[in-house]
């Protein structure tokens, strides 16, 4: 439970955890987590020193030190004005700045140089934000998901907090991440899920910034590509490396984490939308075979003419790890992208000038390639075959 010791430095969040969640705490293996050592990895550029300290300062209060190795932040190209590093370290022996000169490599680089830096006897790696609080209990949920499958990419759920005022906390709703064909992150619930409900469920994606993985996992998946540059996009490297490798991906209720979720013009990082492009153009060329290369080129035609680079590393790690193909992900694990294969089209253009425009006016909900979404009877039936198809409840 909470510490029965002095109150919160911040604004303590309210308690948005679904009822019951002793139970999904609790260490299976009876260990209390005691052989699982936990390096937190934050990058960071360009931050305010408010929204950082407000992230540590709930950190450090709401996480029993037991089941840490390190707290690395990672300084990406920050000048000394947004450093930091003698701020950070007078609140805690735990805190450790893993600093890369400007202009910084990009955000991917940057995660790839911490992981290879962090503590030798760290089994666990977590990744936050700078601008985040966790709340209460909020480790020991993700811990549990790992123990009971080594290979789980494990994601809190996300509340919110927003961007002109880091003092309020609001609950999220649940939901599950994924992507449209155009690699667009999109946040649905066909399942509908309650907000009552304490269970772990399985996610197609994963939104990025915020998960826990085990290290072995990570160094056995060979993250990240490095041919994608500065920001956008491994996140859909980790989702579909994960699920199609080996393993899953998962979203858990129990473990809380407000997330400030910012508008680009309000991000720090500069983030050029050709080179996002670029990346997603390298992922597609990657993981998506023949007929859904095609797909993801009816709603991004602009990077058909862009150089993705040489992928020959990352098809031969596919191999080795002898990773499932698209059509795998598809049947058992993103229903409604492969109903959406058949409903792409491009929002806000004629149809009578092009046939890939889409019927109505707007775009759906949420969405960028879509004028409708599957309905969730149809997505009830694909879940239920796709179940009895595996003979079991793997997914």
């Amino acid at each position: 439970g909470a510490k029965r010791g002095p109150p919160p430095p911040f604004p303590a969040p309210p308690d948005v955890r679904p009822p019951d969640c002793i139970s999904e705490s609790i260490d299976p293996a009876g260990k209390n987590y005691s052989d699982l050592k936990v390096s937190i990895i934050i990058p960071y550029k360009n931050e305010k020193w408010e929204h950082i300290k407000g992230s540590l300062e709930s950190i450090l209060y709401y996480t029993p030190k037991k089941y840490l190795s390190e707290i690395m932040f990672v300084s990406d190209g920050n000048g000394p004005e947004t450093m930091y590093i003698n701020e950070l370290q007078r609140m805690s022996k735990l805190i450790t700045v893993f600093s890369l000169p400007p202009p910084g490599v990009g955000l991917i680089e940057a995660k790839m140089r911490a992981v290879g830096a962090v503590a030798v006897r760290s089994t666990v790696l977590v990744f936050l934000e700078p601008h985040i609080r966790v709340n209460k209990v909020w480790l020991q949920p993700l811990l549990r998901r790992l123990r009971e499958n080594p290979k789980t990419l494990a994601m809190p759920q996300l509340d919110l907090i927003p961007p002109k005022d880091f003092g309020k906390y609001y609950a999220g709703t649940p939901g599950h991440w994924r992507f449209e064909w155009n690699l667009n992150l999109a946040f649905t619930n066909p399942r509908g899920i309650k907000e009552s409900s304490n269970k772990a469920y399985p996610s197609p994606g994963t939104s990025g910034g915020i998960f826990a993985i085990r290290k072995d996992w990570w160094d056995t998946l060979g993250f990240y590509d490095y041919g994608m540059i500065g920001w956008g996009g491994d996140h859909v490297e980790a989702s579909f490396k994960v699920w199609r490798c080996g393993g899953r991906i998962e979203v858990v209720p129990c473990s809380r984490i407000g997330h400030m979720f910012r508008e680009p013009e309000q991000r720090p990082y500069d983030v050029p939308v050709d080179r996002v492009v670029q990346n997603y153009h390298r992922m597609a060329k990657t993981w998506f075979e023949g007929e859904y290369l095609e797909a993801f080129y009816k709603v991004k035609p602009e990077a058909r003419a862009m150089d993705h680079g040489d992928v020959s590393e990352q098809l031969q790690l596919k191999e080795r790890l002898q990773c499932k193909d698209m059509a795998w992900y598809l049947d058992h694990v993103d229903h409604e992208l492969k109903w959406e294969k058949d409903h792409i089209c491009i929002p806000g253009c004629n149809r009578q000038t092009h046939p890939d425009c889409c019927e109505l006016p707007q775009a759906a909900y949420g969405r960028s390639t879509l004028d409708r979404t599957m309905p969730d009877e149809e997505y009830r039936i694909a879940e239920a075959g796709s179940r009895a198809a595996l003979g079991h409840d793997e997914l």
